[in-house]
């Protein structure tokens, strides 16, 4: 009985049928900007848009694909909806759904393109509201036909950053979670060189060592090197290097104590990210963390630039946000910074809201380093609820001005699909 209830539960939830006000498409949202002197540009034009998909069943941004032999994203969008996935094929403006074979009461957590007409999904085969159940692995075909199939694999893997293919070889890292913050029950990195058929766990760390990996991405035109990250305590934040796709890792925070950046001290956790970007021999991140003092003192999210030949990394402090970063999408001379909210149970209205951020590659001598962009909209009551925003999920970089990222229900528009396609433009 009660399993019969909790499934007429999660009909209920993801009903195909859809209100006037849900029917219709939402205003876009845009925004111009004046930039400040010895910028790249002098003005940025954004328009924030939900993209025009039937208003039910609600998709879920999973994936900008990436060409592996580039390094770049190309007009490939992958969308979750119930019982399978979505694709646009021209940046969002049409859409083609897949239904895949035999799941269709199932959610499907993530989809990733594995080329050649093929996808590696991540199913929640029942309801799980404090996500500790395995899920189910597969690889279907763009028909929705179960290629192959591994039943309770494991945990899923964070966001669209966790997960890459480059050169024949695949890999995640998993990222355990649950309702309970001390849950630790080690994670693993999983890798696969003939396209998902098997799979062999080449890293681990087992409890009480990390609770979870948020980052695993190859790093483009450099064959063989994997760049791996974990969270969410001081000690647990570091960052692996592999450069034999797997093989082996060397960690590249193997410092003792405090951080020294910018001539000030930090926790570990300046380590902690869910997003990393490359520039030449320079590697750039934002930190999943407010960086605490020994004294409870907040103070921020943070940039950081490091040499990513020198071991350990020796970071530079960039810039600051008020609260953790989520991603760093590429949009040519600067990167848009996208943060969370407040995650604190006490936070007032505006700091329940994430934030976008613009910050060039290379600030002008005296410059600021970062530029407020726009103040995320939070349409709930509930104190914490605007934390996640992107959950980590964006493009690695824009295509012509475009790019998409994950967005909760509540966040810019009342109602949607939780996916917005961003476009911006520089004069």
């Amino acid at each position: 009985m009660f399993d019969k209830l909790r499934k007429r539960l999660w009909h209920l939830r993801h009903d195909n049928r859809a209100t006037p006000e849900e029917a219709a498409l939402p205003e876009p949202r845009e925004y111009s900007l004046a930039l400040p002197d010895g910028y790249p540009a002098r003005r940025v034009s954004l328009k924030i848009s939900l993209p025009p998909l039937p208003p039910r069943p609600l998709a879920r941004f999973t994936d900008h694909v990436v060409d592996p032999a580039t390094g770049k994203p190309g007009r490939t969008i992958l969308a979750t909806v119930p019982g399978g996935f979505t694709i646009s094929n021209d940046l969002g403006e049409t859409w083609r759904r897949v239904k895949v074979q035999g799941r269709g009461d199932q959610r499907f957590i993530h989809v990733r393109s594995l080329g050649e007409g093929e996808y590696l999904v991540q199913v929640q085969t029942e309801d799980d509201p404090e996500k500790t159940r395995p899920l189910d692995l597969l690889v279907v075909d763009e028909d929705g036909k179960i290629v192959v199939a591994h039943t309770a694999r494991g945990p899923r893997w964070h966001g669209c950053r966790a997960v890459d293919q480059a050169n024949g070889t695949l890999m995640y890292a998993e990222y355990p979670s649950g309702e309970s913050k001390l849950e630790n029950i080690g994670s693993r990195v999983w890798r696969s060189r003939d396209r998902g058929r098997n799979w062999e766990t080449v890293f681990e760390r087992g409890p009480g060592q990390i609770r979870h990996f948020h980052f695993l991405q190859s790093r483009p035109h450099n064959a063989g090197e994997w760049w791996l990250s974990s969270g969410d305590q001081p000690q647990e934040s570091r960052i692996w290097i592999s450069k034999d796709d797997g093989d082996s890792w060397n960690d590249a925070t193997a410092h003792t104590g405090d951080i020294m950046a910018g001539g000030k001290r930090y926790p570990r956790s300046i380590f902690r990210l869910t997003d990393l970007a490359w520039e030449g021999d320079t590697v750039v991140w934002g930190t999943d963390d407010v960086l605490w003092t020994a004294q409870k003192a907040l103070q921020g999210g943070h940039l950081f630039r490091s040499d990513g030949r020198q071991m350990p990394l020796a970071p530079d402090d960039i810039g600051q946000t008020r609260w953790h970063v989520r991603n760093l999408v590429d949009v040519g001379d600067f990167y848009v910074v996208l943060t969370q909210g407040s995650n604190l149970a006490r936070a007032t209205e505006e700091e329940r809201e994430p934030h976008a951020l613009l910050m060039p590659k290379h600030a002008p001598a005296g410059g600021p380093p970062l530029v407020p962009l726009v103040d995320i909209d939070v349409h709930t009551d509930k104190a914490a609820a605007g934390a996640g925003f992107t959950f980590s999920k964006a493009s690695r970089a824009a295509v012509d001005g475009t790019f998409f990222t994950f967005r909760a229900p509540f966040h810019l528009f009342p109602h949607g699909h939780q996916i917005l396609r961003w476009d911006i433009r520089f004069s």
